[in-house]
């Protein structure tokens, strides 16, 4: 079965200051690692979003996976992440980082999920606002966030 690999970001307009959420799951949809990280605010939410993309492709190298189906609800972040746009953009660079993260992966795939097929990741990336500069969580999560996994591992069953 494939690692999934929910990836999020999001802006916090009262600060200068963004969240990016990421969650891998195996295939029974239990966690394996969750994140949650603060970042200076980039320039535009394509950016953020590319940002948490390459977050994920990293952190799913540092924890030794081999595969992961990687899922965003950015349109325009996965179709660049599957080769169509915003390579010549102010955000090629990012795209480039992430694409050759996942090139030494055995298996990928970059796919769109809905905002609620993401929720895990987008309450991680919130939760960012709160908390120390970087979180990681291995195979667990925060006891804040245990009704949004389960919410959203009813789907899976």
């Amino acid at each position: 079965g494939c690692f999934k690999t929910n990836y999020d970001g999001a802006m916090f307009d009262e600060s200068d200051e963004a969240g990016l959420g990421v969650v891998i799951r195996n295939s029974e949809g239990q966690v394996m690692v969750a994140l949650s990280e603060k970042i200076k605010k980039p320039p535009s939410v394509v950016a953020l979003e590319l940002l948490a993309a390459r977050r994920a492709a990293a952190l799913v190298s540092e924890t030794g996976f081999q595969q992961s189906c990687f899922e965003g609800d950015s349109e325009v972040v996965v179709k660049a992440l599957r080769g169509s746009g915003l390579e010549k953009s102010a955000v090629g660079h990012i795209l480039k980082d992430t694409l050759s993260t996942v090139s030494l992966l055995q298996s990928f795939s970059f796919s769109r999920v809905n905002r609620q097929g993401n929720a895990v990741a987008h309450a991680l990336a919130q939760r960012a606002r709160l908390s120390f500069p970087l979180q990681v969580w291995m195979e667990s999560v925060p006891p804040d966030l245990n009704a949004v996994i389960l919410a959203d591992l009813k789907p899976l069953v």
